[in-house]
């Protein structure tokens, strides 16, 4: 009989580290056909971050989730959702190291080309000094991730939201240093308390906001996209300092995800994650559906225009467009309220979650 709830014990576990794995949730027959379809397409030779829509919109992929038991878990756990129609392939192939350091993020923001030099970026905005050349002339450019710069009209917002990110693994991945998603475990409250904090100082919510800048200087002195609010990395590196870091796993603020082939992991959309780079001779080959709670008021909840399964910013088109909401519904305060109150999206925990505050 397949798993359909998390036990009292596993919930917990979520509730503390932002993550759960589910084993054995895909069955050997449904693993092997998705993963015949990725290999027919030679995607484990070669990174991709977006994917043909044949591929991730196909059935066999896309049943890795809706015939799964993780359809059924999510259900039950979290609460309705809209139908899944796509998904993300995400390889990353044999020795390939990702350009360096793993690069953890809350999902939702704009990630592509950034300056060179931090001379390039306003320090007030920390976005690059000549923005048009990057972003647009109306921010309107999305980003190679499907970001969007801002998520709203009036700018409140950088940073698009969902529920839970469900992680189904084609092939072996229990040994560190083998392309697993990174975690950042335990960090999902910092997230929320940052949102809170932006929130409340009245600024923008996500990159930008306060003590979020979107482009960081490294140690090295060299531009990034900065993926997390300054607080959380401070409370991860604080986490991470009884940490041993090895030549195996050498980030101890990220947990490695361990999966076996037909594992699965569900995530807190809060929970910051990465993927890490591979050292090991075979390619890391996940498929991730983003989901997201059903809004009962939102007009759009359910069509396609919105990729849900894929889209990180479910309060647009998945293409970026801007979608017409009566005045009896504000996506972006919904969404805001929300990011602020990420439990509250979980209807199978509210029991567990009473008792703790």
């Amino acid at each position: 009989m397949s798993k359909t709830n998390l036990s009292t014990e596993e919930k917990q576990q979520f509730i503390d580290d932002g993550f759960i794995v589910i084993k054995n949730a895909i069955s050997p027959e449904a693993v092997k056909l998705a993963k015949d379809l990725l290999t027919a397409q030679t995607l484990i030779d070669d990174r991709q971050l977006l994917v043909t829509p044949e591929l991730t919109t196909h059935p066999s992929v896309l049943g890795l989730f809706n015939e799964s038991c993780l359809g059924e878990i999510v259900r039950n756990e979290m609460g309705p959702y809209p139908e899944v129609i796509s998904c993300q392939i995400a390889i990353t192939p044999p020795f390939d190291t990702l350009g360096g350091e793993p690069g953890p993020h809350v999902d939702g923001s704009w990630s592509g080309p950034i300056p060179k030099s931090m001379s390039e970026v306003d320090p007030i905005t920390t976005r690059p000094k000549n923005a048009a050349k990057y972003f647009g002339v109306n921010d309107e450019v999305r980003g190679s991730n499907d970001g969007q710069l801002w998520i709203d009209p009036d700018r409140r917002m950088s940073i698009g939201s969902y529920t839970a990110l469900v992680g189904v693994a084609l092939n072996d991945q229990l040994v560190p240093g083998n392309g697993q998603l990174g975690v950042m475990k335990g960090c999902h409250e910092a997230v929320e308390e940052a949102f809170i904090r932006q929130r409340d100082s009245g600024g923008v919510i996500g990159p930008e906001g306060l003590d979020w800048p979107r482009i960081k200087e490294s140690k090295s002195g060299k531009p990034f996209y900065n993926g997390l609010p300054d607080q959380v990395r401070q409370k991860a590196e604080e986490m991470a300092k009884d940490t041993d870091a090895s030549k195996e796993w050498p980030w101890p603020e990220l947990t490695p995800v361990l999966l076996n082939e037909g594992d699965a992991t569900i995530v807190m959309h809060s929970c910051p994650h990465t993927p890490t780079p591979n050292f090991g001779p075979n390619p890391r080959m996940n498929i991730y559906f983003r989901i997201r709670r059903e809004r009962e008021d939102n007009p759009h909840e359910g069509s396609r225009r919105l990729g849900h399964g894929v889209s990180d910013h479910l309060d647009r088109g998945y293409f970026g467009q801007f979608l017409e909401y009566p005045e009896s519904y504000d996506p972006w305060q919904t969404s805001i309220d929300k990011l602020c109150d990420h439990w509250s999206e979980w209807d199978g925990f509210r029991e567990l979650i009473e008792k703790r505050q």
